[in-house]
């Protein structure tokens, strides 16, 4: 993992370098009772392979970082197919492409009985807080297929701890580039990765080439 120190606005950030060709840094998981994405790493960087399916992708942080942005570069194969009538982000068609998720350090702990209860998924989002710490939420920023929901925000319906945030127009195939900054700093302690088919029922790849933090 590599950084490189920058000049930006007169005050000095660091670009992270995600390392997406690294397979041991990363940890992919599965939900119970939906068909795994296929992720293969390489010098090209991150391929997923979306075959009507879903699974997280995560990489921990031995130290949290303050990021000020993100930038990502790569090539979409394929694409969503939605429904006709059906609003992406709805039920039937809660599927992105890409959704690069910030997991944010906060005061949000899970006690031992709610461990027994909620979802494989939950569990492994508190145990990413750094010991003495909790989590506060994931923030999600997407690439949306779907103007109309370009620039929307949201809360997701099944669980206020996911946030929405639709900054990305991504279309059609081909290759894209994508930056967002932040207004305000936010304290990461992970990356979570969602990219996924399996509500639209859909087949698609994407390649990511290139993917970097801006960090204070």
């Amino acid at each position: 993992m590599k950084s490189r120190k920058i000049l930006l606005n007169s005050c000095l950030w660091a670009l992270f370098a995600v390392p997406l060709h690294q397979v041991d840094k990363w940890q992919i998981l599965k939900y119970s009772s939906i068909k795994p994405n296929v992720v293969n790493f390489s010098k090209q960087g991150m391929k997923i392979n979306v075959e009507e399916s879903a699974s997280p992708i995560i990489l921990p942080f031995k130290n949290y970082k303050k990021v000020v942005g993100v930038e990502v570069s790569g090539e979409l194969n394929g694409q969503l197919h939605f429904a006709k009538g059906v609003k992406q982000g709805s039920k039937g068609g809660d599927d992105f492409a890409l959704r690069i998720g910030l997991v944010q350090r906060g005061s949000k702990t899970l006690g031992i009985f709610k461990r027994m209860v909620v979802a494989a998924w939950i569990k492994k989002l508190f145990d990413l807080a750094p010991e003495g710490s909790g989590i506060d939420r994931i923030e999600f920023l997407n690439a949306v297929a779907q103007t109309q929901i370009l620039g929307k925000k949201r809360r997701h319906p099944l669980s206020d701890l996911l946030y929405e945030n639709n900054v990305w127009l991504l279309d059609k195939p081909g290759k894209f580039a994508f930056k967002h900054q932040f207004k305000k700093v936010r304290d990461v302690v992970a990356l979570w990765l969602s990219i996924d088919g399996d509500g639209t029922k859909s087949d698609y790849s994407i390649l990511l080439q290139n993917l970097e933090l801006q960090i204070h």
